[in-house]
């Protein structure tokens, strides 16, 4: 089944690439945001360039038909990806969310490019193995970077106002300027007033103001199906990260969640690559825009966890600000704002490891007075030194079809707010590299030491030991709620023989469980093995492969003369 998927998946991307701007892939541009095809071409052009480092695959579609390309980094020749330690990276998980896609090819590229001259990067290649997949969203995130349309969600049509309809109200830009920005129009009880400080700023009318003139604020468009109501109906409006199993809720509890968990190819295709690649130690899960990072818990209350790994997500969170200097934040915070059937819940309770949701950008970097908070005055003043003031489209006439004489302007929304502009692109993905790096050298690894032979009966009897080690970070289960839902194998010895029988031993050997670098020199860290072979052949040979799901496979080979 996996080669005939990997068969189609080179038909289908081969015309995916011909829409495709075809950039250098040793140099890539990181001044511009990239569509599917511009970044499954840079994936397709790496996998060819690192043909020793990468693998490149997909592991499902789109509705539409788009393949959903994961590329596999790890050396080859130390071992085989499924044998390593591994993490999982993505991105642009929300349409709309486009610097996701972006970290995540950037971290790509400096992964592959430094391998060989960098001495952290070739070691964590050499013993680890990296998924990373940019477009987890792939249908969605190029209508959102290719026309005017604001969405979250796949362009699954999806009744988002109860009418019966699909996608009938979206917003219009009916001033041909190729954003949707904002409409106010005048009228005297509106909430709305133009800011004395910058013509361009609406305020918040004060409940005793009777000056003056007021307005009415809507989004830019139409009212296309004559409901009273102006884009409440927009393309799509499925959220996927409301769309996993683990405590997901009805559409009456949770906005976006779909008609079932999992119900969207891209979500099932998720959980199915996860739950099949079990070498996995964390989720690194990448969205925009608010420059903090959001930990568990995501959708249940934080005392429900284990103490232990309470500490460890504390541990890994902390990491974060202090690479970053930015804020942390639990993901479920207030019962009233409930989030259901997010990845990282999923992640934590269902398959046992640790995952982050980093927004990146944060709105503005405009903090003008350094109080903690951006006001629109400061987010204008920026707009105008930074970006010349293109930032904001300036309040204009236009004779609307419905409410007669309105004006149009407002924020570009995606490239200032959602997503940085291109001039500060470069500099934003490369923020958050050290803790990527970090993330995944945390990871338990096995080791072994050479195996200590003792001839007791020469030509017959031969005794065998040899310690096995986690020389990693973390421990082999990764977090106790592993072994809370006993899904945390133990790290296990099997032996192979050839010439030769087992006297004392087993030929399986259940270690459990082992501490890593993290519990300091824990006697947890090591196990000792003792075998008493006898020698029936000419060539007898002990093959002992040590096996941890988390931490690694290492094999030792051992001639019984």
């Amino acid at each position: 089944m996996l080669k005939k998927l990997l068969f189609i998946t080179v038909l289908v991307t081969a015309a995916q690439f011909t829409q495709a701007q075809k950039e250098d892939p040793k140099n890539p541009n990181w001044a511009k945001y990239h569509i599917t095809a511009d970044a499954y071409y840079l994936l397709q052009e790496w996998a060819k360039a690192y043909p020793n480092l990468t693998k490149l695959y997909s592991i499902g579609e789109t509705l539409k038909g788009t393949q959903l390309m994961v590329l596999e980094i790890t050396n080859k020749s130390t071992g085989a990806a499924e044998d390593k330690p591994a993490y999982y990276y993505d991105g642009n998980i929300h349409a709309g969310e486009l610097t996701g896609a972006e970290v995540a090819l950037h971290y790509t590229w400096l992964l592959l490019s430094s391998y060989g001259k960098d001495p952290r990067i070739t070691n964590l290649i050499d013993t680890r193995t990296i998924y990373i997949r940019p477009k987890f969203n792939p249908d969605g995130a190029d209508i959102a970077l290719t026309t005017p349309q604001a969405l979250r969600s796949t362009p699954r049509p999806y009744d988002q106002d109860g009418d019966g309809l699909l996608d009938e109200d979206p917003g219009n830009d009916l001033n041909s300027d190729n954003l949707i920005t904002d409409m106010r129009v005048k009228n005297p009880t509106g909430k709305w007033k133009i800011s004395t400080e910058d013509p361009r700023i609406m305020v918040e009318r004060e409940p005793n103001d009777l000056s003056g003139d007021f307005y009415d604020m809507y989004d830019e468009g139409i009212d296309d199906d004559k409901d009273g109501l102006y884009n409440e109906d927009g393309i799509g409006g499925i959220d996927m990260n409301r769309n996993f199993p683990r405590n997901w809720g009805l559409e009456s509890e949770q906005k976006g969640a779909g008609p079932y968990p999992l119900s969207e190819p891209e979500t099932r295709a998720t959980i199915e690559f996860l739950s099949t690649h079990r070498n996995i130690t964390g989720i690194f899960h990448g969205h925009t825009a608010a420059g903090f990072l959001y930990r568990l818990p995501s959708t249940t209350n934080w005392d429900n966890f284990n103490m232990e790994d309470q500490r460890l997500i504390l541990e890994l969170s902390d990491k974060y600000a202090t690479t970053t200097s930015q804020k942390v934040v639990p993901s479920y915070s207030n019962p009233r704002l409930h989030r259901h059937g997010t990845l990282i819940s999923w992640g934590y309770w269902d398959y046992g490891v640790v995952g982050f949701v980093p927004e990146f950008w944060g709105a503005f970097q405009a903090d003008a007075n350094k109080d903690g908070r951006v006001s629109d005055l400061e987010r204008m003043k920026w707009n105008d030194a930074e970006l010349g003031g293109k930032g904001f489209v300036n309040w204009q006439a236009y004779d609307h079809p419905q409410l007669g004489k309105v004006e149009i302007g407002g924020w570009d929304y995606k490239f200032t707010r959602q997503n940085p502009p291109t001039k500060f692109l470069k500099g934003e993905i490369e923020k958050y590299v050290e803790w990527m790096l970090w993330l995944a050298e945390t990871s338990p690894k096995i080791a072994v030491s050479q195996p200590k032979v003792e001839v007791l009966e020469k030509g017959k009897l031969v005794k065998v030991s040899l310690t096995v080690e986690n020389d990693g970070y973390l421990p082999t289960n990764i977090t106790e709620r592993a072994i809370e839902l006993e899904i945390a194998k133990p790290v296990r010895a099997i032996v192979e023989l050839s010439g030769a029988e087992l006297v004392s031993g087993k030929m399986r050997t259940d270690l459990g469980n082992l501490a890593g670098r993290r519990d300091g020199e824990s006697a947890d860290r090591t196990k000792t093995i003792e075998y008493v072979f006898k020698v029936t052949g000419n060539s007898p040979k002990a093959t002992i492969t040590i096996d941890s799901e988390k931490g690694g496979k290492v094999k030792r080979e051992v001639g019984l003369r």
